[in-house]
């Protein structure tokens, strides 16, 4: 930064000066004997001949004050003591910020986040994206791009940047298009350090996460995506009757946008609804449409039902299963409205949390054979104290008959198990097996994101998988500490209820 508009220093000295020698009081030399004394005794003795002209003098002291670091802001405070609330005084105060421009910054934060983008890439484009939020940003004479002279002058000018209303301060957008250009761990550097300067400027935390999320969305890597819930139940005695549902989810936050509540009463029209929806969420979203996660809210008798093969149309693109573009959960409705269950399902989700490394194997996961699906009560017995398995594999989901005592699945939602893949397709379940075993292998905490993986690689995807259609016969019921706790007075209960596919 710079002391003026181009104002010289020694002239902004000058008229400091003067302005001191007009304040009453200040042309008797006792209080500048005394702010004298007091400087002395911190930084040693002010050197400076005197003409007997009060504003040179003044002008001599100020100077020689000033090549002490802080010596001329401790002069004047020693100089202004009582004098503080006066208009003139006040006049000081601003001629000195023309010398000294207050600084966004603390001098350990801006040597922190220099250090941070030194380490940035070269191939790291700072400064177009400094033009972003810095559209008159002056390009640095003389300096290389991407050199410390020139990510200096970036910073100055926008520490200096005009703040417009409800936006985050344009060095901490700035901050964050570069972290979400990045990697971990300079990405998670980049964005602490935002959040530590946020906090001390004042930043309101929701400013600062918008810019989060925006810029992420941008590249297609959002930090918490947004999440469209589908709700849907059918009567019993109307099985073909749906009652659909569906909100937009803010990251961390309940449903906050009612998309659709109505009745249909056919599949194709629930398909249609569905579709509806997701295109409605993908207009009012735009950019922050990228990681769009989709989960159906079922109850027990819907639970197989195939939503992540519901056909969308995007507006001008080709008709697709939603589960080839989004990642696709089932959500059980029975879980959610039985807080009871919840205790055991966190227990299970705490084992997750202290085995970060998990995979997709034994002790977490079982597989249920075709044709051998447990007795209800003999998996209680052996479930409700434990804390895995986590997910179960059922290669032959069992139907639901309407009787819910008679149901295992609804005794593994009871006992917690947060995940449950189940194959819809009957048939060739011994190659099934492997194959899933396969394609699934890996982090259990990633499971959601490889069963999307699973449904868009489709029949174009060569291998064995092709030959079974795997990918449009995988459910996945899931819950996660990301689930619907809070959104109980949005969800709250529908005009109908249960319900049979």
């Amino acid at each position: 930064m710079t002391g003026g508009a181009g104002t010289p220093r020694t002239d902004l000295f000058w008229e400091l000066a003067g302005l001191i020698a007009r304040i009453p009081g200040l042309g008797h030399p006792l209080p500048l004997r005394r702010a004298a004394e007091a400087f002395a005794e911190r930084f040693g003795p002010v050197d400076t001949e005197r003409s007997g002209m009060l504003r040179e003098d003044l002008y001599a002291t100020l100077r020689a004050c000033d090549s002490y670091p802080e010596g001329l802001r401790f002069y004047l405070d020693r100089l202004g003591s009582g004098r503080t609330g006066t208009l003139a005084w006040a006049a000081v105060e601003q001629m000195y910020l023309r010398l000294y421009p207050e600084r966004l910054l603390t001098a350990a934060e801006r040597d922190e986040l220099c250090a941070l983008l030194a380490q940035c890439p070269a191939t790291t484009p700072l400064e177009p994206l400094a033009r972003r939020f810095l559209p008159f940003l002056p390009r640095p004479a003389g300096k290389e791009a991407g050199g410390p002279g020139a990510v200096a002058e970036l910073l100055d000018a926008l520490e200096d940047a005009l703040v417009l209303a409800d936006e985050a301060h344009p060095l901490l957008s700035f901050v964050e298009a570069v972290a979400a250009c990045l990697q971990r761990p300079l990405e998670a550097g980049l964005q602490a350090w935002n959040d530590k300067v946020a906090h001390r400027i004042g930043c309101p935390p929701q400013l600062l996460r918008r810019v989060r999320f925006r810029e992420r969305a941008r590249l297609g890597r959002p930090a918490e995506p947004y999440r469209l819930l589908v709700e849907i139940v059918a009567h019993p005695a109307a099985p073909d009757e749906y009652h659909v549902r569906g909100w937009l989810l803010s990251p961390a936050r309940g449903p906050h946008s009612l998309l659709a509540d109505r009745r249909v009463a056919s599949r194709a029209a629930l398909e249609e609804t569905v579709a509806a929806v997701h295109q409605s969420a993908l207009e009012r979203l735009g950019e922050l449409s990228a990681g769009l996660k989709v989960e159906f809210l079922l109850p027990r008798p819907l639970l197989w039902l195939d939503v992540d093969q519901f056909l969308v149309r995007p507006a001008g693109s080709v008709a697709r299963p939603i589960g080839a573009d989004h990642t696709v959960l089932v959500r059980s409705r029975d879980r959610f409205h039985k807080r009871y269950w919840w205790p055991a399902l966190h227990r299970r989700l705490a084992w997750l949390e202290t085995h970060p490394d998990g995979v997709f194997e034994a002790p977490a996961v079982r597989y249920v054979a075709h044709g051998r699906a447990p007795a209800p009560y003999d998996l209680l017995s052996e479930l409700r104290d434990g804390e895995t398995p986590f997910c179960f594999v059922l290669l032959d989901p069992p139907a639901y008959d309407g009787d819910l005592a008679a149901d295992p699945v609804y005794v593994l939602l009871e006992v917690g198990v947060p995940a449950i893949v189940a194959l819809r397709r009957q048939g060739h379940h011994a190659e099934a097996r492997p194959q899933l075993g396969n394609l699934l292998a890996g982090r259990l905490d990633a499971l959601p994101d490889r069963v999307r993986h699973l449904r868009g690689v489709g029949p174009g995807g060569g291998g064995s998988a092709v030959t079974l259609d795997l990918h449009r016969h995988v459910t996945l019921v899931w819950d996660s500490q990301d689930g619907l706790e809070g959104a109980e007075a949005a969800l709250g209960h529908p005009r109908t209820g249960g319900g049979r596919p």
